[in-house]
């Protein structure tokens, strides 16, 4: 099966669920074991599993220091290539902190899909030192369930 028929769709359904903080849609388009792999060294950065994990501990280190309601990460993306299990897309985000910093980043993730079509891993690639400087506050650490990141 790979990549959705309706990729497009999917697609648009997980950006916007993202850039609106749909939080149940964007899981429902993961698998329940999906793999986050994110690079450089953030305190999200390396590889996190499970769609539970990535919502009670990598998310809220992301959206606990930014202006609620202000974010709008998953904005005009757009698909650079495709196969038939993968999908490379390259996005945009806006947000503010809490400190009234602009935190507007450029994304790429590389999608990887299950039979089911659901996503199960992701490889994502950022302005690391951005984020780093605007986003996160000084002693900021990876959670413990976080490990290296994996090709």
């Amino acid at each position: 099966m790979g990549t959705p028929v309706n990729l497009d769709t999917v697609l648009d359904r997980l950006y916007t669920a993202l850039s609106s903080a749909d939080v149940e849609t964007w899981v429902s388009l993961h698998s329940d074991d999906v793999v986050f792999n994110v690079n450089g060294s953030t305190p999200v950065s390396g590889r996190t599993r499970g769609a539970n994990t990535i919502l009670t501990e990598l998310l809220p280190l992301l959206f606990s220091r930014l202006e609620p309601g202000m974010a709008q990460i998953g904005i005009n993306w757009k698909v650079m290539c495709a196969d038939d299990r993968r999908v490379t897309v390259i996005f945009q985000g806006r947000a503010r902190t809490l400190e009234g910093k602009d935190y507007n980043n450029r994304y790429i993730q590389i999608l990887e899909f299950d039979d089911e079509q659901k996503i199960c891993e992701v490889w994502e690639f950022f302005d690391t030192a951005l984020a780093e400087n605007v986003l996160f506050a000084p002693g900021q650490t990876a959670p413990d369930s976080t490990t290296a990141f994996e090709y």
